[in-house]
């Protein structure tokens, strides 16, 4: 009997854990439609820099109104 108990509660753990799991991947904020933004730098910036003016860009545009933020995984399922 001992060992079944065992095997439940790992059991539920692990259904636990897949469950929060698809929670916390369902609520993160991804951009839901396509947003372009261009940007201009001048002399030989490093990948990573490239990054973040892309993603200052892309702040930007949001904040300006030409760009719809981001919203959680879930509502794109919904809606």
């Amino acid at each position: 009997m001992p060992h079944d108990r065992r095997r439940s509660l790992l059991a539920w753990l692990a259904v636990i854990l897949a469950g929060m799991s698809f929670v916390y991947w369902a609520t993160r904020p991804v951009p839901h439609d396509e947003c372009v933004v261009a940007y201009s730098v001048f002399g030989k910036p490093t990948g990573r820099e490239l990054d973040e003016y892309a993603q200052q860009a892309y702040e930007e545009a949001v904040a300006d109104g030409r760009c719809e933020p981001p919203w959680p995984r879930w509502r794109g399922w919904v809606g």
